[in-house]
């Protein structure tokens, strides 16, 4: 089993060494994904690269992308692929797009805009790996807030700390990912509920 952390745009990729360290003890081996998360490049170009990525990993595995991480392993597994995905986690991810993507004017950040052709393609696409999704109400930069809530996620955690950065640092939001990993492949569609006030 091995699990690979996708950081978001500008994210410095070595601040996720912790949650690392922690699914490496916990689950098994897991990697860092240190791409080009400049913006320069678009979720579509870094969707191929992660796909071929996990193409060349043994057995099966576990995803985690924080903010922008997210849709990049959303693009990587639109199309129809044999990769055995296990469980997915996104952090904060923008999945209806953010209002602040309009500041940039990068390809990255077209993509992230609510009502881009790059989001719609990707609603379309069938999922039906069981998920885990966090987010805050008065995130900064996913805006809406609300954004990050996804409907295909079989877990949702609202956040109480209003900070977009919160899943890099909060130790009660790393130990619900490593709750998450640990739990059975199926769900047979079953929500949960945690408790926000631990995170």
């Amino acid at each position: 089993m091995t699990t690979y952390i996708l950081d978001g745009i500008w994210g410095g990729h070595s601040r996720w060494e912790r949650l690392r360290s922690l699914i490496d003890k916990s689950i098994g081996p897991c990697r860092i994904w240190r791409y080009d998360n400049s913006g320069h490049t678009s979720l579509g170009a870094l969707g191929i690269s992660l796909r071929e990525e996990l193409h060349g990993t043994d057995g099966p595995l576990n995803l985690v992308g924080y903010s922008m991480g997210g849709l990049v392993i959303r693009e990587s597994l639109r199309e129809p692929h044999e990769l055995p995905v296990r469980r997915a986690v996104f952090l904060h991810s923008p999945h209806r797009g953010t209002l602040f993507a309009h500041a940039y004017n990068l390809p990255a950040c077209r993509e992230m805009r609510p009502g881009s052709a790059f989001l719609a393609r990707l609603d379309e696409a069938v999922w039906t790996i069981p998920t885990l999704a966090t987010w805050c109400a008065l995130d900064a930069v996913v805006v809406p807030g609300q954004s990050a809530c996804w409907k295909k996620a079989v877990t949702t955690i609202q956040s109480p700390v209003p900070a977009h950065a919160w899943p890099v640092i909060s130790p009660g939001i790393h130990q619900a990912v490593i709750r998450f990993l640990e739990k059975a492949a199926s769900l047979s569609g079953k929500k949960e509920n945690l408790d926000p006030a631990r995170l």
